[in-house]
């Protein structure tokens, strides 16, 4: 998962590492998908690609991280790549990096916090949604990585469909216990 180790800015990019703060968050929502995932559990109809309707909550919010994790898992870093904003611009990275970054990654398991508050600025909406990661390389190494995603939608008139559904705009993630004097 070494795809979200650089910044974008200060921030991470795509797949799971980063170095910016992070907080624990009590899991209120777990997916684990990929190879030999205990307990794997099946896509929701959103998560197989189907365009669903984003209705600006919370729980539409959550639903993108959900499914991003899912297409990880099943290997499609196109539809992975698109849930960042602007067509995956928002990662920092080129397709070609973001599918790399996963080369060494055989399963993934996500577990979602409690999602912050939607706030308003300049005709868009923000949310931040707490994640911690556990992730396992293929030659069977354990990884862990905490923090949250920033997403947004915009709420302006004359936004396309797709600018108004969530995407995510930043990532703040980092090695689980990093900063905890290990």
């Amino acid at each position: 998962m070494e795809a979200e180790s650089a910044a974008q800015g200060a921030e991470a990019k795509p797949g799971v590492a980063a170095g910016a703060e992070a907080t624990a968050t009590a899991a209120v929502d777990t997916v684990a998908v990929g190879a030999g995932a205990p307990g794997a559990i099946a896509p929701a109809p959103a998560a197989t690609g189907a365009a669903a309707p984003d209705s600006g909550s919370p729980e539409a919010a959550v639903a993108v991280i959900r499914d991003y994790y899912v297409a990880i898992a099943a290997g499609d870093y196109a539809r992975a790549y698109r849930y960042w904003a602007g067509g995956g611009e928002a990662s920092g990275q080129t397709f070609e990096e973001f599918r790399r970054g996963f080369a060494g990654t055989a399963s993934v398991r996500v577990e979602v916090g409690e999602p912050g508050r939607i706030e308003g600025a300049a005709g868009s909406r923000y949310i931040r949604i707490p994640v911690e990661v556990h992730a396992t390389t293929r030659d069977g190494a354990a990884q862990c990585f905490q923090g949250s995603y920033t997403l947004r939608r915009a709420v302006v008139t004359g936004a396309t469909e797709e600018q108004r559904r969530w995407r995510i705009y930043s990532a703040e993630l980092r090695e689980c216990g990093a900063g905890e004097g290990r």
